[in-house]
Order: structure tokens, then C-alpha cells, then sequence
């Protein structure tokens, strides 16, 4: 479990790393085995056509669940007091990034919310917004980490 985030305490640990959850791989084992499952039951009763549908549909999870499995480690957000950076492309510098924020979208009456985190890259003009239901992190720690490293970069850098 991680240690809950002070935003008012700078000694918080110097980077803030962001992986793909794990709750979409543990989804797509679940339908794999699911589909399997259904195969054999449907090859059993002599469902041929569902079966050679379920058969398709098995074939085809293997691949994405191998894919999903190699990236389980794959930090996808690095964020410190020098910037932010997205994958393995480079680090975007604070005084190159306005308006970083999380936000929570209503879906429709009853289809819940969606979280974003979204920031604006001055020099190219890129608004860069990323769905949070596929990262390892949510709304509030997230937002609470974005605060600390401005925080930080502002004042190793005497910007008031």
C-alpha cells in the first residue's frame, strides 16, 4: 500500500511513477478463462458453431493478454520536479507545462464518471489528456502529487 501524500510536506519522495493498472489484466484473464471455459462446454455438448466462435474469441485474448502481462512494469508517467514524462519519450520540463490538472467526467445519469489527467505543452501548443481508469493512480493522489512537484520545482528554481 502506499504512504497517503502530504501536499504541504516537499520531503514527499522525489518522483512519482504511474503504471498501467493491474485491474485490465486481471479483466482479460478472467475473460480468457471464461472463454476456454465456454469452449469446452459448448465443444462438449455438441454447440459447434458457439464453440468455434468461443475458440475465436480465445485465440485472439491470448496475444492481448501476453501484451498486457509485458507491459505490467512499463512505467507509464514519471512525474518530478523537473517535469513530467509520458512513457520513453522526454521529459517535459515544469516552465514548459500550464494548467495540469485532474478532473472527473459524469458518463450519463447512471454510467458512473471517468477520470483524466490533462496538462497543455507550451511550445509545440499540445493539450496532452490521458483516461486515469487505465493507470495505477487516481484522481485525488494524483492531483495532490501534481501540486508537490510544482511546488518543488518552483522552489528550487526561487519562482514565487
Amino acid at each position: 500500500m502506499r504512504p497517503l501524500i502530504d501536499e504541504n510536506n516537499l520531503s514527499y519522495s522525489k518522483e512519482f511513477l504511474i503504471y498501467p493498472t493491474r485491474g485490465k489484466i486481471l479483466e482479460r484473464v478472467i475473460f480468457t478463462i471464461g472463454s476456454l471455459i465456454g469452449l469446452i462446454y459448448c465443444y462438449i455438448n455438441n454447440q459447434l458453431i458457439i464453440a468455434s466462435i468461443l475458440f475465436c474469441f480465445f485465440i485472439f485474448q491470448i496475444p492481448l493478454l501476453i501484451k498486457s502481462i509485458k507491459r505490467i512494469d512499463e512505467v507509464q508517467f514519471r512525474i518530478n520536479s523537473k517535469g513530467i514524462q509520458y512513457r520513453n519519450n522526454l521529459l517535459i520540463s515544469w516552465n514548459n507545462i500550464e494548467n495540469e490538472r485532474t478532473f472527473s467526467k459524469q458518463n450519463g445519469y447512471k454510467k458512473g464518471t471517468t477520470e483524466y489527467f490533462v496538462y497543455y505543452i507550451i511550445d509545440p501548443g499540445q493539450i496532452m489528456k490521458f483516461n486515469l481508469s487505465e493507470l495505477s493512480t487516481d484522481v485525488s493522489e494524483l492531483s495532490i502529487v501534481l501540486k508537490v512537484q510544482r511546488s518543488r520545482y518552483n522552489s528550487e528554481n526561487n519562482i514565487t
